[in-house]
């Protein structure tokens, strides 16, 4: 049985060929599932872009035919989709949630009347009640993130309190991210059960026995799916924490690295192919 354990970090190019020697082959299909925020980019409340080395990486990986690339994020569909701007990408919103595919093909939970309506009232609450002095709520249609990176560190703590009991008051999820708190409806989803639904739709049943799958997230909801593709591919956790337990096979220590292993990917996988 999987378990969260102390990751090796892998910090500069060489440990990338040390530690993943011979994970891609030349024939191979290859998935690469992306986290945005804190994996791809800087964290920040609005999206913040990508380093320049790793959006051209991201864009030559997305226009090769042997690549299924799907960004797994906690935004909102329309917000990651107009910020990526990749037609060739599956982007999975609202921790998978919410998918789209490349032909446009759509899949999202769906929420009873009376869910939505207890959203539409928790939304309101938090408002009139804890958005002042830079917090701010993120409306995402069927989840929200209650953002407080704005706030003095004196409010800080009380606002997140009272954030917290109003969420769990209307019977929704917490899940604590980066200077914000996620409000997710209470259904039976995570970002590793998106990740088996999207995989099998695209390769079959099977999928796990015949793809190298590449996971990179920085979220403790990113943690479902490196659970899940445990054994199966490479995972890595892009973290600072200098004893982080995680699921993943790896950690990364910010965005940067996952900028040197997408390049090991280019180097590695792609140019094996021309």
């Amino acid at each position: 049985m999987a378990e969260q354990k102390k990751a090796p970090l892998l910090k500069v190019q060489e440990d990338f060929e040390k530690n993943i020697q011979g994970f891609l082959g030349v024939n191979e299909d290859v998935v690469l599932i992306l986290d945005y925020d804190g994996t791809l980019a800087p964290i920040a409340e609005q999206l913040a872009p990508m380093p320049k080395d790793t959006e051209l990486a991201i864009k030559k990986l997305a226009a090769n035919e042997k690549v299924f690339m799907c960004i797994m994020s906690g935004r909102n569909l329309d917000d990651i989709k107009k910020h990526m701007k990749l037609e060739t990408v599956t982007y999975a919103a609202n921790h998978g949630l919410e998918v789209e595919y490349p032909d446009k093909s759509k899949f999202s939970i769906e929420m009873p009347q009376a869910l939505l309506d207890k959203y539409g009232k928790l939304l309101e609450e938090l408002k009139e009640k804890v958005v002042c002095s830079g917090a701010w709520v993120e409306d995402k249609k069927i989840a929200l993130t209650y953002h407080y990176k704005g706030v003095n560190d004196k409010l800080r703590a009380k606002l997140i309190e009272d954030a917290k009991k109003i969420i769990k008051s209307h019977g929704f999820q917490i899940i604590d991210a980066h200077y914000a708190i996620e409000g997710k409806p209470p259904v039976n989803w995570d970002k590793g059960e998106a990740v088996k639904m999207i995989l099998e739709k695209k390769f079959g049943e099977d999928w796990a026995k015949k793809l190298k799958i590449i996971y990179a997230g920085d979220d403790t909801t990113d943690e479902d799916a490196m659970k899940v593709l445990k054994g199966v591919g490479k995972t890595f956790r892009v973290s600072e924490q200098p004893n982080l337990k995680t699921y993943a096979d790896f950690q990364l220590k910010t965005p940067n690295e996952t900028s040197l292993m997408l390049k090991w990917v280019l180097d590695h996988y792609l140019a094996k192919k021309k």
